[in-house]
């Protein structure tokens, strides 16, 4: 629940800014190494003017332009929608990179419940908050395309395994769209 309150939280906050226009992506950028967590969309404003290196990494490296395996989703492109922790967060997220990594900088003691399965308790953290305020979206104002979508993405993954992570929260016709053709250019 203290999860999903941030997020809802900046979210509304994101919803009064210059940047909430014609928004159609938000993702939870997730790096499972260290427990790390950041806020990011993309919109169409953003993305024109990135199109001009789009479509040069295109000519030079063959990359796709649009659709979900292209630089359209490339999600080290997007904006950074920042998020206060609460404490508890603050604390799983601390415990978390004590368990994977094995160094403590929060207060306290680090979470013991958590240290046989923390991944997988991060990974239902995420997709739950997503699954849930992707119904509340445009209750918190978020202008959003018609096919926006909210996922999470590992910070590093391959193509391959951002599709999976897709498929974890946006519904089947959403993806295949999505992977199809992309969003309308």
């Amino acid at each position: 629940e203290a999860f999903y309150q941030d997020i809802r939280r900046a979210l509304e906050k994101f919803s009064q800014t210059e940047e909430n226009q014609a928004v159609y992506a938000l993702v939870l950028d997730c790096d499972p190494s260290v427990g790390m967590i950041v806020l990011r969309y993309n919109n169409r404003a953003r993305f024109e003017q990135m199109r001009s290196d789009y479509e040069s990494y295109a000519e030079e490296y063959g990359w796709p332009i649009y659709g979900f395996c292209g630089c359209e989703y490339s999600v080290g492109d997007f904006g950074f929608i920042p998020y206060d922790k609460s404490p508890l967060v603050k604390h799983f997220t601390d415990s978390y990179y004590y368990h994977a990594v094995g160094d403590y900088f929060g207060e306290g003691e680090p979470l013991e419940e958590i240290r046989e399965n923390y991944q997988e308790i991060y990974w239902s953290m995420i997709t739950t908050v997503i699954k849930r305020l992707q119904t509340e979206l445009e209750a918190i104002g978020i202008d959003g395309c018609e096919d926006m979508v909210f996922f999470c993405s590992g910070h590093d993954q391959t193509d391959e395994e951002r599709v999976a992570m897709l498929r974890l929260t946006a519904e089947g016709s959403l993806v295949e769209k999505l992977l199809t053709r992309g969003v309308s250019k």
